[in-house]
């Protein structure tokens, strides 16, 4: 959690200082808006079977649509399809772990005033899904463990937090943290990434 607190200070300072760079349009402050992000992930926090680790390899991003009704509060829905998880049993894999979430959530916003910047949190509920799969079902077996495959569900909480910057009137660029906080089956599932919004007229 650290880490991601100073991972989130240093971006709201990139956002804001880009403000010192160039003189930004405010952006529209109402409408409906699409966004797309790309960046990496992470899964915690779950158990496949014991003595087990997971990390993750590969790009992660999500959609998100919405409507912002004032420049103050927006809602939006969203779908996350996170980097492949590799789950490893004493340094070798056993298996994979492909992950997807959708969420719909509350935005919060604070315009930072004249400089086109915003910050920005959301909080709401998402559906997790993750497909576990063996790949070394043998190596396990030997050791009398098997691994817990198939698709799993959860429906959890879903929250974030970021900043962006329009550095046109309708488009602005943003990074960002979110989570699913996941049950045990599914684990917690991370977001960073870096992303375009378009806000429609």
């Amino acid at each position: 959690m650290k880490n991601i607190k100073k991972i989130f200070i240093m971006a709201n300072i990139m956002v804001l200082s880009f403000t010192a760079l160039a003189k930004a349009e405010a952006p529209i402050p109402m409408g409906w808006y699409l966004e797309g992000n790309l960046g990496g992930s992470k899964i915690s926090d779950v158990s496949y079977a014991p003595n087990t680790s997971i990390s993750t390899t590969g790009l992660a991003w999500s959609l998100n649509g919405g409507y912002k009704f004032i420049p103050y509060f927006a809602a939006e829905i969203g779908y996350t399809s996170y980097a492949n998880g590799k789950i490893n049993f004493n340094g070798s894999q056993v298996g994979k772990d492909q992950a997807q979430s959708y969420d719909i959530a509350a935005k919060a916003i604070m315009p930072v005033q004249d400089t086109g910047a915003e910050l920005f949190a959301k909080l709401g509920v998402a559906r997790a899904k993750s497909q576990i799969t063996a790949t070394n079902a043998e190596l396990l077996a030997a050791s009398g463990e098997t691994l817990n495959t198939g698709k799993k569900y959860s429906t959890n909480l879903y929250f974030g937090m970021g900043g962006d910057y329009a550095f046109m009137p309708n488009t602005a660029i943003n990074l960002q943290w979110n989570r699913v906080d996941g049950a045990s089956n599914t684990g917690n599932l991370d977001l960073f990434s870096l992303g375009l919004t378009y806000l429609f007229d």
